[in-house]
């Protein structure tokens, strides 16, 4: 009993000296000069974030955290295919910065918004970089894109999508951290949360991450592979026995392997079109009948839909031969959710909280017309012209047509005139006087703007 005390004892003496190591270590390291701090975090990839202690900190013990791993759903070819269709669709978002003020949205084309529309790092497009994450959401329900900044911190130079062998998040003195493993270079590595663009899927039952697939769905993928291993062994077997013969005299191993041989040559090749086969009275043929085997496709294909109904897929979205109504749904149950995510994501974690404040949001858009028939197209595209809700070059985008010069303008139906031109042929004069030509010119210009009829109408008063 004694023992056991002391060694009781013992392990509260050792924690506590870990845990003031620590402490020590935390404080010596917010002492440090910058270019102390920098040699510490000098460290491979995060070798621009220098997220303070955060790459170089890690915690002796971790009270909260979540821990997720590569699943085992990757070897699936059905699941392959569903996340190649989803991923394929994700990565035709269109990311854009908005910002909403009193004179309407407004859209950024600054550096950041030219970034997330065309590179996001060096060696990844904007298409690439959703389709990883999208890829990485069906695998695992839950995707990761590290944000780098410049070396002060005022700009984001690149934002990589990052596959993690094993990853973990945690909390330590109130502030959230990222541990991963780097499938790229099978190395660990830790930062702060907040540099962390995180998407997750079936978020349900952990605090910090997506549930995971592969345990929801194990009972189908194993009864599916069952499935495919039985047909495959249906295949096998249809080049078994069809006869054999029976010799009535006695002959050695080799001679009868080689009459066989040449009965087989001469009687069950594709040359024996007509189906006959002579035979001396050394021996006889006898046909040996067997019965077809019924694959079970009708069980394979149960198996298939429960997964797709688990992904909120069918097949004719995996073939590409889906319909207008099909597609939409599509959207709104897949698609759609991830263009949230991203969206909330991305605002929060890349916008600063004075931009976020002044009405600024990214947001992940995706030409839902492009599936439409062709009737569709020109029913919604006309009637949005008509009300100049879109311009002249995003008419001819949806009826298939190139752009134009100086198709970037709205018309509406009042006899199609610009948008900025509906008062001067309404009233005659511009909505704003004081803001419109010059008093010599004013007359002059509202007169040749005016249509021809009302030009008349005016002399003859």
């Amino acid at each position: 009993m004694k023992a056991l005390k002391a060694l009781f004892y013992a392990g509260l003496s050792a924690l506590y000296t870990l845990v003031k190591e620590g402490q020590k270590w935390r404080i010596e390291f917010a002492t440090m000069t910058e270019s102390q701090r920098r040699e510490a975090t000098n460290t491979g990839i995060l070798e621009n974030l220098k997220s303070l202690s955060a790459r170089f900190f890690s915690p002796i013990f971790v009270l909260r955290g979540e821990a997720g791993r590569k699943t085992g759903v990757q070897e699936s070819e059905i699941i392959g295919a569903i996340a190649n269709v989803i991923a394929s669709n994700v990565g035709k978002l269109n990311p854009q910065i908005v910002r909403q003020t009193q004179e309407g949205q407004q859209i950024r084309t600054d550096h950041l918004a030219r970034l997330l529309a065309s590179r996001w790092a060096p060696e990844i497009s904007a298409y690439d970089a959703l389709y990883k994450m999208a890829s990485d959401l069906v695998y695992t329900s839950n995707a990761f894109a590290v944000v780098f900044y410049n070396q002060d911190f005022t700009r984001i130079e690149q934002i990589t999508p990052i596959t993690a062998v094993s990853f973990r998040i945690f909390e330590d003195s109130g502030e959230l951290f990222f541990r991963f493993t780097w499938a790229y270079d099978m190395r660990e590595y830790t930062l702060p949360y907040r540099f962390v663009i995180h998407l997750k899927a079936r978020y349900n039952r952990n605090r910090f991450l997506g549930t995971a697939p592969d345990a929801q769905i194990k009972n189908s993928l194993e009864l599916l592979d069952a499935t495919g291993t039985a047909i495959e062994n249906m295949v096998k077997n249809g080049a078994n026995l069809k006869g054999y013969l029976k010799y009535n005299n006695f002959i050695d191993e080799e001679e009868m392997k080689l009459k066989v041989r040449e009965f087989q040559e001469a009687y069950m090749s594709a040359e024996n079109s007509g189906g006959i086969a002579g035979i001396d009275n050394q021996y006889e043929f006898h046909e040996i009948t067997q019965k077809n085997q019924v694959i079970p496709t009708s069980q394979s294909q149960y198996f298939r839909e429960n997964i797709y109904r688990y992904f909120l897929v069918n097949e004719k979205i995996l073939n590409s031969d889906f319909d207008e109504k099909t597609w939409n749904a599509f959207y709104e149950g897949v698609i759609e959710p991830v263009a949230i995510q991203l969206s909330l994501e991305c605002t929060y974690k890349l916008l600063s909280e004075r931009e976020r404040g002044h009405g600024s949001r990214i947001i992940f858009t995706s030409n839902r017309l492009q599936y439409a028939t062709l009737d569709t197209r020109l029913r919604m595209a006309g009637e949005a012209a008509d009300r100049g809700a879109i311009t002249i070059n995003e008419y001819r985008e949806l009826l298939y047509y190139p752009p134009i010069d100086g198709g970037d303008v709205r018309i509406i139906s009042l006899n199609y005139v610009k948008t900025d031109d509906q008062s001067i042929y309404q009233i005659g004069k511009d909505p704003d006087p004081g803001e419109g030509q010059p008093e010599e010119k004013d007359a002059a210009v509202k007169k040749e703007r005016l249509p021809k009829a009302q030009r008349r109408r005016g002399r003859r008063r």
